[in-house]
């Protein structure tokens, strides 16, 4: 059972490829020993046409060389830098020990050329270039002596006696090849997101999940094949197909699964994947075609698709195409696998029939003004029907246009052209008239605005004038304020300077005063010491006081205490 598994997901995008190429698979070239080898070197060479060119050219020497041992062997010293070939036929190691280094055909040289080595040709006819002594081997080189062999360390090999009886031997070991024949054994390694097919000579079949390895061993295993897992994203599936076997007395049976991802699948023995086979597009444009779209895993997720309806006639035998994006989504795969082998055709044939019903009601001329019908996913009653039988939803339908007959639309191009030109001759005047009124308006509207700006000017005029003004008095307020204050400040100190002044003035007058007072208080004592000697010496102090130049003199006695004496004084002028 051959296990291509596409790496494409079922997307309906237009332009995908309709067929996954597949990588070229190089089947593991084995090493082949003369030994095991009965057939002609030619018959052995058509064996090996899948190898490529270089492959070819060693397993070719190889056959030549083990050739060349079965007629007659001599043992050599191995001068190889590997450990070279140590057997050949004597007549082949007299040719290459009388031809000078570099003297040969392979370098240039006219040296003469042995017959067995005439037949060392690659597939292409052209000489092999090898050294002496060395062979080119697909792993690591093995020593083959005359009676003995040598398995390098992580090689295998079967050794088979002369009974048949095969054994394995691992490197690294020696062991005696007299009436044996070797083969060397291939190692299969699967890494991480891959498998190996193992298929046994029995009929059993085995998958072996990377990172895995095994030694083909041709006792036991027929083939093995190595194929990459498949690798599923998120909202993908694949539908996988298993045959179980049941008692000796029932028939096999087949049951199907569903593997969502994210997952790396691979299938396990007597699984194979479904292949879906649904309509598509090749190519340029959107027509879709059966077959053409060929995947094996499922999207999930949210997806779209365009779709033209032809040869959709109005009511009045109008003949147009219909163009749709239709926007849909999976939501039961076990329905859909059960109810239709082909969705996308299913809502072709569904929409299609839904468009075809829809147009077929109205003439042309109704069917421009009921467009937008086109775009209501209730004006599609089969297509969300079947849509929804088979397991999927119909999220919208996108109206992209219509087209029809070259006639037909060179006619409504002209009656188009017609109106439009009338719209644009009466849509010319109207707004011929609406620039003569929007002018005039425009006028009264400027006219009325110069006159606000000119009241605006005047205002801010006056205002301006007002705050100057303003600012003025106040300027002039706080200046007469500080000049009052100055004023004051100069009073205040005057007067506090004329007041320090009449403190010292008044000072010096009461000074002033106190010295006179107190020189007639000196003098009137120094008068009265003076008048009171005058008298303790008799003298008259009247007398003396007057010196009879008063021109009266008025004497008063008292009579006796607590009576007031009377004086009355007579003018001098009534005397």
């Amino acid at each position: 059972m051959e296990y291509k598994m596409m790496k494409k997901s079922g997307a309906l995008q237009e332009g995908l490829p309709n067929r996954s190429k597949t990588k070229r698979k190089v089947r593991p070239m084995r090493s082949i020993s003369s030994a095991s080898n009965s057939l002609p070197i030619q018959q052995q060479v058509q064996n090996f046409s899948d190898f490529g060119e270089e492959q070819a050219q060693g397993i070719l020497s190889e056959l030549e060389i083990d050739s060349l041992l079965n007629d007659n062997v001599v043992n050599f010293p191995s001068s190889g830098p590997v450990g070279g070939v140590q057997s050949m036929s004597p007549a082949f190691a007299q040719q290459q020990a009388d031809t000078p280094p570099g003297g040969g055909d392979d370098a240039g040289g006219g040296g003469a050329e042995h017959p067995d080595r005439r037949r060392m040709l690659n597939m292409r006819g052209r000489p092999i270039q090898r050294k002496p002594n060395q062979l080119k081997h697909t792993g690591h080189l093995n020593q083959m002596g005359l009676f003995s062999y040598t398995v390098s360390e992580g090689q295998r090999v079967l050794m088979i006696d002369k009974n048949g009886q095969g054994k394995i031997l691992d490197g690294p070991c020696r062991v005696w090849r007299w009436g044996k024949r070797i083969s060397h054994l291939m190692q299969y390694a699967a890494y991480p997101g891959e498998f190996l097919i193992v298929r046994h000579l029995d009929g059993s079949q085995e998958h072996m999940h990377g990172p895995a390895k095994i030694w083909f061993d041709p006792r036991i295993h027929a083939d093995i094949q190595k194929e990459d897992a498949l690798q599923l994203a998120a909202k993908e599936a694949v539908v996988v197909y298993s045959r179980n076997e049941g008692d000796e007395a029932e028939e096999e049976s087949v049951q199907r699964r569903i593997v969502m991802g994210p997952e790396v699948f691979a299938p396990r023995p007597g699984e194979w994947l479904h292949t879906f086979c649904w309509h598509g597009t090749k190519g340029d444009g959107y027509k879709k075609i059966p077959g053409a779209l060929v995947f094996q895993k499922l999207w999930l997720m949210p997806d779209q698709m365009y779709h033209d309806v032809e040869d959709v006639r109005t009511a009045d035998d109008v003949v147009l195409t219909i163009r749709l994006m239709l926007f849909f989504e999976l939501k039961d795969v076990e329905r859909m696998l059960d109810e239709t082998h082909d969705p996308i055709g299913d809502f072709i044939n569904a929409a299609s029939s839904d468009v075809l019903d829809l147009v077929g009601r109205y003439t042309f001329d109704e069917f421009k003004t009921k467009i937008e019908l086109l775009n209501e996913i209730t004006s599609y009653h089969q297509l969300n029907t079947r849509a929804e039988q088979v397991g999927y939803r119909i999220n919208k339908v996108v109206y992209r246009g219509y087209s029809t007959t070259a006639a037909l639309q060179s006619m409504h191009g002209q009656a188009i052209e017609a109106r439009t030109r009338l719209k644009l001759e009466r849509e010319t005047e109207r707004q011929a008239q609406e620039l003569s009124d929007f002018k005039q308006q425009r006028e009264f509207e400027r006219a009325g605005k110069s006159r606000n700006e000119k009241t605006h000017e005047v205002k801010a005029e006056l205002e301006l004038q007002r705050q100057r003004q303003l600012q003025e008095i106040e300027f002039r307020e706080k200046q007469w304020q500080t000049e009052q204050e100055q004023t004051e400040k100069k009073l205040a100190r005057a007067f506090e300077q004329r007041k320090r002044e009449w403190e010292l003035l008044h000072e010096q007058r009461r000074q002033d005063a106190e010295f006179a007072l107190e020189q007639k208080r000196k003098l009137h004592e120094a008068e009265a010491a003076y008048l009171t000697q005058l008298k303790e010496m008799g003298v008259d102090l009247t007398s003396y006081l007057t010196q009879h130049r008063a021109d009266q003199v008025i004497e008063l006695r008292g009579q006796g205490e607590g009576v007031s004496p009377h004086l009355h004084v007579e003018p001098s002028n009534q005397r």
